[in-house]
């Protein structure tokens, strides 16, 4: 039983942030829509557009589960060495969340400086007024859905070329007279 609601793993949880970066707007990623880079330290109206941004595009919410899943790892590693005190662990580890939650705020800033040092306050204010519209909103609510269902569509994808390179190399050897 889990001491905490939250339903993915880490790096499932870094798979899904990874997948959601890449629906931003393909036009905002090429070429002919490159522009230099903006400063290393960006402004604090940068700042305050990508946070607004992070938000809108749903990818605050993408790290819902980061903290609490932290604390149960560290949870477990005492757990491990002292399961007498599963109880108790699982009691403060409850409290260590409540307490830790109020740092979110950190991970927001953390995405919003990714997207401020790499995007202009107009390219922000765009990408906000997308993520605002009716295709950006549809584009958050789908994007769970989606990206489960590339995660399967990749995974088959990925047992199919398994099964392929196994053939294939079993007849590479064969052919140098090694059955395998």
């Amino acid at each position: 039983m889990r001491v905490f609601p939250c339903g993915r793993t880490g790096s499932r949880l870094l798979l899904v942030a990874a997948l959601a970066l890449l629906a931003v707007p393909a036009a905002r990623l090429s070429p002919a829509a490159a522009q230099p880079a903006p400063a290393a330290q960006p402004s604090a109206a940068q700042m305050d557009l990508a946070r607004k941004l992070v938000v809108v595009n749903g990818e605050a919410r993408a790290f819902d589960g980061i903290i609490p899943n932290i604390v149960e790892s560290a949870e477990r590693t005492f757990v491990q060495t002292n399961p007498d005190l599963v109880k108790q662990l699982r009691e403060v580890a409850i409290v260590v969340v409540l307490d830790f939650n109020k740092r979110k705020g950190e991970v927001i800033d953390i995405l919003a400086g990714a997207y401020a040092r790499r995007f202009s306050e107009a390219e922000l204010k765009e990408a906000i007024a997308f993520y605002s519209s009716a295709t950006g909103t549809r584009l958050v609510l789908e994007r769970p859905v989606i990206v489960q269902d590339a995660v399967q569509g990749i995974q088959a994808w990925g047992a199919q070329l398994n099964q392929l390179a196994l053939e294939g190399i079993r007849a590479e050897m064969k052919k140098r007279g090694v059955e395998l």
